[in-house]
């Protein structure tokens, strides 16, 4: 079984609604795949990358450079605006990779698929560490969405929106995606507990 570690900057891809789309229109939907997939495989091979993986309506790709990744992505997403339209969202992040034979893994891959499952049609995710490489590019415009608690990533990240003309940047209020459920603390309800019977034992 071979194995190897990379360090590389990972985009995740996603087509939004693309089962429903299936449903509603077969021959819209693999007109749109295959769009899809001959940019893809044009464009990531343009910019110095490599696609790792097809998951039906997604993919794994990997660059070198954080700015092949952003500005491949941005190429990407600029494509793909032509007929047929591909409603895509997109999420950027630089971690290890690890491979076991034709199998891409690791934390590195788990964290790109979580920024990018935040987004929308026509939108490019980045996390932190990708923003740090790219913040000096004049040409690559960006906003901060805040922090973000990830299911099974040990902290909270910070997630930045591309802004460059064409991209839509979603708003938070609106955004789901693969995150930690809000929970409430034992000390808080204990607390919450507490003032009710205090409120309650000055009424009586």
């Amino acid at each position: 079984m071979f194995q190897s570690r990379q360090l590389a900057a990972i985009m995740f891809t996603d087509i939004v609604g693309y089962t429903a789309m299936m449903q509603q229109n077969e021959e819209k939907a693999v007109a749109v795949i295959k769009h899809y997939n001959a940019t893809l495989e044009k464009l990531v091979s343009q910019f110095n990358g490599q696609v790792l993986n097809y998951y039906g309506d997604g993919s794994l790709c990997i660059f070198s450079s954080a700015t092949d990744a952003v500005n491949c992505s941005l190429a990407v997403q600029k494509d793909l605006k032509t007929e047929p339209v591909v409603p895509l969202r997109i999420g950027l992040h630089i971690g290890e990779v690890f491979f076991e034979d034709a199998k891409a893994l690791g934390d590195g891959v788990n964290v790109a698929s979580r920024v990018q499952s935040l987004g929308q049609e026509n939108t490019i995710l980045i996390s932190e560490e990708i923003h740090n490489k790219i913040k000096n590019n004049a040409s690559i415009a960006t906003v901060s969405l805040g922090q973000f608690d990830f299911k099974n990533v040990g902290r909270a990240m910070e997630v930045f929106a591309l802004t460059n003309e064409g991209l839509f940047v979603p708003q938070r209020k609106n955004m789901e995606g693969k995150l930690k459920k809000k929970t409430v603390s034992k000390r808080n309800i204990i607390a919450t507990l507490s003032i009710i019977l205090l409120l309650v034992a000055g009424f009586f």
